[in-house]
Order: structure tokens, then C-alpha cells, then sequence
């Protein structure tokens, strides 16, 4: 059996091959050091990433505080759920500092108002006191109408519906 050998020509191409890809790696190894070199600059210079760092660690502390002497606080108490948020939107604010992009802006309020409108409606049509409340304030507070009847309370008459019966019977005239 014989092996086949490769040509001049042939190593000349693999070698050519060979020189080119080294010299992309080389220049993707110089691109991603020189991100690095600018990231680690930016944190060492910029102050407000420094406050946005500082904000996230002190967020954080003192919501772990507050857990560490009670677990179920992670699900009910509302200054962990705001030093959460806050070590949240300060984090954020250092990822699109370190990446070199501005923060996003929140767009609009609409959805925020929007759920409010139809949750508070769901509310007064599910719960009668909110829906009683809701139509004293619209249309003024409900008059209390009194049924009682002028006659005592204890006299019925023979027809059985309540009022008194006139028993004596005027004379008619006629002339």
C-alpha cells in the first residue's frame, strides 16, 4: 500500500490556510482584549457606575438582612420587595453602563393605567358594598323611605289587609 503524498502545491495552500486563520484569531483575540481593557477602564473611571455598584451592595445587604432573621419576608414584606427592586434597577443601570449602552426609557404609562381601570370596574361589579358606595356617590345617597301605616300597629280589620274599616255610616240626604 502506498500513501499518498502531498504536493508542494498542496502544502503550500494548507499553509497559506494555516496563516490566514491564525491571523483572524489573532485579530479577534486583539479585539476582545481591547473590550476588556475598556470595560475594566470604565469601571475603574466612571463614578456613576461606581454609585450604581454601591447602590446594588447596599440594596442587597440590607434586603438580606431583613431575610436572614425571617425567611417568609421574601413573600411579604414590602421593604425587601422595594431593596430588591432597587438593587434590580441598579444593576441594570451597571450592565448598560459596562456594555456601553444608555438605559432604556420606559415607554408610556397607558398599561399601568389601563389595569387599573379594569380591576378597579372588576371591584365594583363583584363587591355589593363597592358597588353600593359607587352609586351613592354618582347619583347622591339613597332616601330611606318609611312604610309604616298611620293606624296602630296591633288593629287589623275584617278584610284582613291592614287598614281600619269606618264602621259608622253618615246618613244621605235626599233632597
Amino acid at each position: 500500500m502506498a500513501l499518498k503524498t502531498q504536493s508542494k502545491k498542496q502544502r503550500k495552500i494548507q499553509a497559506k490556510a494555516a496563516k490566514k486563520s491564525a491571523k483572524q484569531l489573532g485579530k479577534r483575540a486583539s479585539k476582545k482584549v481591547a473590550a476588556r481593557e475598556d470595560a475594566v477602564r470604565n469601571l475603574i473611571e466612571n463614578q456613576d457606575l461606581h454609585d450604581d455598584l454601591r447602590n446594588l451592595a447596599e440594596a442587597a445587604k440590607t434586603a438580606y438582612a431583613r431575610v436572614s432573621t425571617n425567611p417568609a419576608a421574601i413573600l411579604q414584606d414590602k421593604k425587601v420587595h422595594s431593596e430588591l427592586r432597587a438593587g434590580t434597577s441598579a444593576l441594570l443601570d451597571a450592565k448598560g453602563q459596562l456594555n456601553g449602552k444608555p438605559a432604556k426609557k420606559k415607554k408610556g404609562g397607558f398599561g399601568g393605567l389601563f389595569l387599573i381601570v379594569v380591576g378597579s370596574a372588576v371591584a365594583v361589579v363583584t363587591v355589593p358594598a363597592l358597588r353600593t358606595k359607587a352609586l351613592d356617590l354618582v347619583f347622591g345617597p339613597e332616601e330611606e323611605l318609611d312604610y309604616s301605616v298611620g293606624s296602630a300597629a296591633g288593629s287589623t280589620s275584617a278584610n284582613g289587609n291592614g287598614s281600619a274599616a269606618s264602621t259608622t255610616s253618615t246618613p244621605v240626604s235626599g233632597s
